[in-house]
């Protein structure tokens, strides 16, 4: 016959290390998954344990508000998953910090405009899917990973080859 038996749990508490007062504050922060701005997909996903979650992390990491903005997050992308998409973002609360000559946006395009495929953004297949990123200033254009200015952009020749301003003073220009 086979016995078995539990071992007493013997770890530490798991109360997040904080002061009252800390802890106070804390929790005022992560309840802003309680507030209007999320209540679209409180009936579908309820905010409790992540706002749990949330001042547990907070907690832990000393009220590090990137702890806040990942859990919100997660709370903003599981409503997603159930069909709701919650526009939570702006430029005081967890801004996306976009490269320079870019902004936020809550809605980019998959496919962004580059110097080798100017109107990509405006060819792509739109769906009902975006995601929230960084997009390029207006006249400006993804290259190598960077916005840069349409006017910097190069050319493509005859056979559709793209060419950077940059290779083409370093090629000899022939005519066909």
């Amino acid at each position: 016959v086979l016995s078995c038996s539990c071992l007493p749990d013997l770890r530490e508490d798991n109360d997040p290390p904080c002061t009252a007062e800390n802890k106070q504050v804390i929790e005022r922060q992560c309840n802003v998954l309680k507030s209007d701005k999320f209540k679209v997909c409180h009936s579908l996903v309820n905010p409790d344990d992540f706002i749990e979650i949330c001042i547990y992390d907070m907690c832990q990491y000393d009220g590090m508000k990137s702890a806040l903005c990942d859990i919100v997050q997660v709370y903003v992308d599981t409503c997603k998953n159930h069909g709701i998409t919650i526009k939570w973002r702006n430029s005081t609360f967890c801004p996306l910090p976009c490269p320079s000559r870019s902004h936020y946006k809550d809605c980019v395009s998959a496919c962004p405009s580059t110097c080798s495929d100017i109107f990509a953004s405006s060819l792509c297949e739109k769906t009902e899917e975006c995601t929230e990123g960084c997009e390029c200033d207006d006249n400006y254009v993804l290259s190598n990973g960077n916005c840069v200015p349409l006017s910097s952009c190069g050319c493509r020749d005859d056979d559709n080859n793209y060419y950077s301003v940059s290779s083409l003073w370093s090629k000899p220009l022939t005519s066909k």
